[in-house]
């Protein structure tokens, strides 16, 4: 029997994003033959994104599967493989790297260490998943909550892959750097979050799928194909601040 994927899309406010990330990643998947369906997982409005909660809430609201890629909507995939994989795995090798930090204007491309990029496209097995408790529900704003699931495989002994995929990035100003390339306020923030979480090589706090704090607002499904295949439920949530 074939493992069923389940593709976790975090999201707020991208709609002509999602307009064409959503027909071109059903056309994609259609053609594998991989059993899977796609979980829309937005964020009600109140709070900043946080990316890493709004994953949490996707796999934990987005029904049965085996293996969970978390998906970013503005990568289109050209050359990628979702079949199963034993490892945490990153897809993305081209597309990433040295896009403008802003659409219009003069500023710096964003250069990113390829060999320590763990986002965008990640694909995980959903034991792996519950076993290091998931993403971190800490960081609000952009940036560091795939830093910090990298670290969580790594204190775990669990080794990562990387897939050399191919994806077209979609055009947007970038909320986490400057035009002159420097990380701005929020990630920064983020980075120093990051820092103190991970001084002592582990965090002294369960933080993750079984602190997230959130209410189901709304939840609305569109069938897919008749064999199950390609079907897309849109949640909705309210992320609550964690007690500090």
């Amino acid at each position: 029997m074939k493992k069923r994927l389940k593709i976790v899309v975090p999201y707020r406010d991208r709609e002509e994003h999602l307009r064409h990330f959503l027909p071109h990643l059903q056309d994609y998947m259609d053609d594998s033959g991989i059993p899977y369906h796609i979980v829309i997982a937005e964020q009600a409005p109140g709070l900043p994104f946080n990316r890493g909660a709004m994953k949490n809430a996707g796999f934990l609201l987005g029904g049965a599967s085996d293996y969970t890629c978390f998906h970013d909507v503005d990568y289109l995939p050209l050359n990628a493989d979702y079949s199963w994989t034993d490892n945490p795995a990153c897809l993305v090798l081209k597309g990433a790297n040295d896009l403008p930090v802003r659409v219009e204007g003069p500023s710096q491309p964003i250069r990113l260490d390829m060999a320590n990029f763990f986002g965008a496209v990640v694909m995980i097995p959903d034991a792996l998943s519950r076993q290091v408790d998931g993403y971190s529900n800490d960081y609000w704003g952009w940036g560091y909550e795939d830093t910090d699931l990298l670290a969580r495989f790594n204190v775990a002994g669990i080794s990562c892959l990387r897939r050399p995929g191919a994806f077209t990035p979609l055009a947007h100003d970038s909320h986490g750097y400057e035009a002159d390339g420097s990380l701005n306020k929020d990630a920064g923030f983020n980075r120093a979050i990051f820092l103190r979480k991970w001084k002592s090589g582990k965090p002294r706090k369960a933080d993750g799928l079984s602190t997230l704090a959130y209410e189901l607002l709304s939840r609305e499904t569109f069938p897919g194909s008749d064999d199950g295949r390609g079907a897309v439920e849109w949640i909705k949530v309210q992320l609550s601040l964690p007690d500090r």
